[in-house]
Formats: structure tokens, C-alpha cells, sequence
């Protein structure tokens, strides 16, 4: 993150159409550019943030600045961030450096419009501590300024006061629901008290302000290919009216299976496989994976061990969180005795609680910062 200079207009403007999607065609992106003229790169730089890539690529900005004519307010003028990081934590990220700065200059209070009919900003924004501001009609049950910009341009008015900009007010209880996608470990396979690692997970999350509901989507014998196929049909129906919605994966030993004639899914074909679900799921939600873990089988746990480091570099590539399991499960008694005494190759209860403790540190983190690169 840093502070834009005169020539970063251009690559905000270049960005923009990409962005906004074409919203509202040729008017609407003229309306854009119209609204980021040079001199908000040149005359408030100090007060504006950029947000890039280690490649450079831009990732997302908010322009802003301290009112000259009423002292105590700033005003967010300008905010976009990367489709591929929407719902990941940039933009609330970008709004409290800019009231941390806004109170360190004596500001008092941080206000923003929006545009009628655009929920999205309306739940951010007052999910952030704004208040809609009394306006002279309604739409939607929402208060409007009508001609706010102009004859029929009506805009949503917010305020926030900034009181405490160091330390966020404590959040109200969020609803967080995530998805758990996989194979039969997902599952739980082999666990006698039902839980897997999944169950486990859920009751050993303690986040003040937090309602996890967890999904567990793991079916027995699925391999990426399978689960590739299915995951906007399962999750995205439970997923889509939650305020934070998040997908955990975790495949691969069943692609690494002999089924008599091969391999159920080659290495190459499971890498692709993992990187085409996650270039489908990343622009919609924040996405954590757990890598496969050893089955018992000396051949196919070497195959399971290479095709491990092959998805950590995919995960890596794609700014996702990846936890390995499996060279920490190999030579676990807890895990290999259950396997032993089970079906060969799933646990028992004491291999589950082995496997949870591996990735519940990661998992709270991932809860609390589900974007990893910023």
C-alpha cells in the first residue's frame, strides 16, 4: 500500500471499465472517468491510497481527502478494488487506514454517497460503523437525497464519526457460513463420534462477534474432477444470502487411486482441476485449502505426497491459504493405528483430533483475515 502519484490516473482509469464491467456502457464509464480527474492525483495524494501486487499490478485505491471548508469531515471520494479480491477484507482494509489518517489530522467525522440500488455498498458501508444520513425521500426503505449530483442523480448519504479510528468498534455478530468441500476425510470417514475434522473445527472455533455455520460437503470416493463439477450447485445456494460466505477444499488421495486401469485422475489433471475451481470460486468467495492426507497405501502415498507439493504451489500462485497435512500425519501413531485397525484407510477419532490440531491455528487465522497477501 502506498500513496498515488499524478501518474497512477492513468492506471486507475485503465483498470476502471475492467472492474465496473461495462456497468452501464459507454454513459457509465465516461461518468467514471469524469469522476477521477488528474487533480485528485496531483493536489491529494497525501490523503489517497494505492494498493498494488508484488508484480505491480494494481489491486485497489480509495481516493480521499480532508474538507478545507469544514475541517472535521473527510470525504471518500473514490473507492475500487479487483473483482478477484472483492469480499476478502481490501476494501475495509483501505477504509480504516484512511480514518486512521482522518482522525490523526483532527477529523471528527468520515462521510461517503452511494448510488441508490446498490446493496452491496449500502451493507459495507454500514457494516463499516456509517450511518445513512435523513434524506428528503426514500427508495427501496432506504433514505435518499434526490438531484444530489445533479437533476436525476440521487445518492445515498453516510456518516461515520471517528471516535475510536485506531481500534474498530467491537463487531456486531457476524454470520459467517462456510462450505467444506471434499472427499470421504472431509467427511469424517472412519470417526466413530461422527465429527471428522470438520466437526471438530466447528466446536473448537471461539470468535467473539462470530455464527460460523459450517457445511460439510465431503462425499466418500470424490475426486477433484468430481468435485470441480459440483461445487456451484452445493454451495453457492447455502452460500449466497450470507454475509460472509467462505469455501474450505480438501481433496486428491482419490485421484491418486488405482482403479484397474490407471489412475482415477492423473497428477496433471488434478493440478488443472484444483486451479480451474479456484480461478471459478475466487472472484466470489475467499477460498482456504487443506491439502490430502497419507491413507495407508505405500504407493499411493508417494503419489499423494508429490501431488501435495504440486497444489501448494497452485495455492501459492493464487494468493490462497494452504495447509499441508500430510508430512505431519505420515508417521503419526494415532493416525496409522486407525488406519490399521479401521478400513485401511481412514482414521479413527484420535487421527481426527491429530488432523484438527494441525489445522485449527491456520483455520482462526484464515477467519479472521481471509485475504492472505494484504
Amino acid at each position: 500500500m502506498r500513496h498515488p502519484t499524478p501518474d497512477d490516473q492513468r492506471r486507475v482509469l485503465a483498470v476502471m471499465d475492467a472492474w465496473w464491467a461495462g456497468f452501464q456502457g459507454d454513459a457509465g464509464s465516461l461518468q467514471r472517468s469524469l469522476l477521477l480527474p488528474r487533480l485528485y492525483f496531483q493536489h491529494f495524494t497525501d490523503s489517497s491510497f494505492l494498493v498494488e501486487r508484488d508484480d505491480g499490478r494494481l489491486a485497489a485505491f480509495l481516493i480521499g481527502f480532508v474538507s478545507q471548508s469544514q475541517p472535521e469531515i473527510a470525504y471518500i471520494h473514490f473507492v475500487g478494488v479487483d473483482p478477484l479480491l472483492h469480499r476478502r477484507g481490501v476494501g475495509a482494509l483501505l477504509y480504516r487506514r484512511f480514518f486512521r489518517l482522518a482522525a490523526a489530522r483532527g477529523c471528527r467525522q468520515a462521510r461517503c454517497v452511494t448510488s441508490p440500488g446498490n446493496t452491496a455498498s449500502l451493507a459495507f458501508h454500514t457494516g463499516l460503523g456509517f450511518q445513512v444520513d435523513p434524506g428528503d425521500t426514500t427508495i427501496d426503505g432506504v433514505a435518499v437525497h434526490r438531484d444530489y449530483d445533479g437533476p436525476g442523480l440521487p445518492r445515498i448519504a453516510f456518516t461515520r464519526m471517528l471516535t475510536d479510528p485506531i481500534s474498530p468498534p467491537p463487531p456486531a455478530t457476524t454470520d459467517v457460513r462456510v462450505c467444506f468441500l471434499g472427499d470421504s476425510f472431509t467427511a469424517g470417514v472412519g470417526d466413530p463420534t461422527g465429527l471428522g475434522w470438520v466437526g471438530r473445527l466447528a466446536a473448537h472455533t471461539e470468535n467473539t462477534g462470530l455464527q460460523l455455520t459450517a457445511y460439510n460437503l465431503g462425499i466418500r470416493g470424490n475426486t477433484s474432477a468430481q468435485i470441480r463439477a459440483r461445487w456451484r450447485q452445493e454451495c453457492l445456494p447455502r452460500l449466497s444470502a450470507a454475509p460472509q460466505g467462505r469455501l474450505v477444499l480438501s481433496f486428491g488421495v482419490n485421484d491418486m487411486t488405482h482403479d484397474g486401469q490407471g489412475l482415477r485422475v492423473p497428477p496433471e489433471q488434478s493440478v488443472a482441476n484444483l486451479r480451474a475451481l479456484l480461478t471459478e470460486a475466487l472472484p466470489i468467495l475467499p477460498v482456504l485449502m487443506v491439502g490430502p492426507p497419507p491413507s495407508g497405501d505405500p504407493g499411493r502415498d508417494d503419489r499423494v505426497a508429490a501431488l501435495d507439493e504440486q497444489y501448494a504451489h497452485v495455492c501459492a500462485a493464487t494468493n490462497v491459504p494452504y495447509i499441508p497435512v500430510f508430512a505431519a500425519l505420515k508417521d503419526q501413531p494415532s493416525w496409522q493405528q486407525g488406519i490399521a485397525a479401521g478400513d485401511g484407510a481412514h482414521p479413527a477419532a484420535a487421527g481426527y483430533e491429530q488432523l484438527t490440531s494441525i489445522i485449527v491455528d491456520p483455520w482462526r487465522r484464515w477467519l479472521s483475515h481471509p485475504i492472505q497477501d494484504l
